[in-house]
């Protein structure tokens, strides 16, 4: 194999040009795959690391009247009641989630905003790591026109900076920051104020209405099991198609599944680059079995066997395509780099990452190299037929 290889070195560095845009095809193609698939990788780590900071002990439910795709009746304090029964679970906290109009220092914004019951907020989301105060406190009992915001609602949502204190007017309603949380790296949740669940309803008018709910259960190994005692609870009184069960894992898979088809639809745009970097290396191959069929012939004449040829082209290409496949990596993570220092700056933190998994450079690498050596088979069969005496006459 080392003879091999120091023949490779030798045929390649003797014609740098044709080796250089042989390879130019296989870098572009890996490159781009790297790239692009970085894209969909970092979106997957993403939703991971947003999930893992909001627990695994969590059943979420939410009413899909809210966002006009479903028939039926909305959910209701009634249906927290009837959940909050169910064995298995721990406790129940509705939400009511809408944009309402607000102003601070004389401009109008609107707002997201989160109710909750303010006795159980903390009780429902101290333990989750998305959910960590830098300032103040959560809204608590009796809390009625408080509000704990979003990192980005105090830094930049306004033009003045909102502090622990200061007064919000929410639909004409003053209402007192009293807690901040530090960046939780989702803009949605950054850009979000929660206040007490009932005070909320009232002033919008929602009479019973929730939104969702987040159900707490006491065993995580019987989340799933408790999910389905839910979904058959409801359907009770409610069509199937007006709310949607969900534990943590099944809505990362949602999430992920989606990011996987855009992976998959990245990956063969630049595949595409990558095959037109394999149709380069075969028309190399092909040129220089041509240019040394008499080095071939001579070969052949002195012991060597077909072969040995064979392996010695098939090992060429092979070895082209792991070269350029190597460079590709590379280029491919330093353009993700790129992408992540260009999203922080005009799209602000954690919207858009990427990340170059060692999984995905190994894929890339492989992939090169099987291509480099498919190209190389033709060239490498033809080479291996040669009749060493046609060889030496020509």
């Amino acid at each position: 194999m080392i003879e091999y290889l120091e023949l490779t070195i030798k045929n390649l560095t003797f014609r740098k040009m044709r080796t250089f845009l042989t390879l130019l095809g296989i870098i572009i193609g890996i490159t781009a795959i790297v790239a692009l698939v970085s894209i969909g990788e970092g979106m997957t780590k993403a939703v991971n690391d947003q999930f893992d900071k909001i627990g695994a002990d969590k059943i979420f439910v939410a009413s899909m009247m809210s966002g006009g795709g479903g028939t039926g009746q909305s959910l209701t304090d009634a249906d927290v009641r009837l959940v909050e029964r169910i064995p298995g679970v721990k406790f129940v906290t509705p939400i009511y989630t809408l944009v309402a109009g607000s102003e601070f220092k004389g401009e109008e914004k609107a707002l997201p905003i989160t109710g909750v019951p303010a006795k159980a907020a903390e009780q429902t989301f101290s333990d989750a790591r998305a959910f960590r105060l830098m300032e103040g406190r959560w809204i608590s009992q009796g809390d009625r026109k408080k509000a704990t915001i979003g990192f980005k609602v105090h830094d930049d949502f306004y033009r003045v900076k909102v502090n622990v204190g200061d007064k919000i007017l929410i639909q004409g309603n003053e209402v007192e920051v009293v807690g901040i949380f530090a960046d939780t790296g989702d803009n949605d949740m950054n850009q979000r104020a929660f206040m007490d669940f009932d005070y909320l309803r009232e002033i919008m008018g929602k009479g019973d209405e929730i939104t969702e709910m987040v159900v707490r259960v006491d065993d995580i190994s019987q989340a799933e099991a408790v999910s389905i005692r839910i979904k058959e609870a409801l359907e009770k009184n409610h069509d199937t198609q007006s709310f949607v069960v969900l534990t943590s894992q099944e809505l990362v898979k949602q999430i992920t599944d989606s990011f996987k088809v855009i992976q998959v639809v990245f990956g063969g745009i630049a595949a595409v680059s990558l095959i037109v970097g394999g149709v380069g290396i075969a028309n190399t191959m092909i040129m220089n079995v041509l240019e040394r069929t008499k080095e071939i012939g001579i070969m052949k004449a002195t012991g060597a066997k077909s072969i040995h040829v064979l392996r010695m082209i098939v090992v060429e290409s092979g070895i082209i395509g792991i070269i350029g496949g190597g460079i590709g990596v590379l280029m491919g993570y330093v353009i993700s780099l790129g992408i992540n220092r260009a999203a922080e700056q005009y799209l602000g933190p954690n919207v858009l990452t990427t990340a170059v998994t060692m999984e995905l450079a190994l894929f890339a690498l492989t992939f090169s190299f099987v291509v480099g050596i498919i190209s190389g088979v033709y060239p490498a069969y033809r080479a291996a037929k040669l009749d060493p005496v046609v060889a030496l006459r020509s």
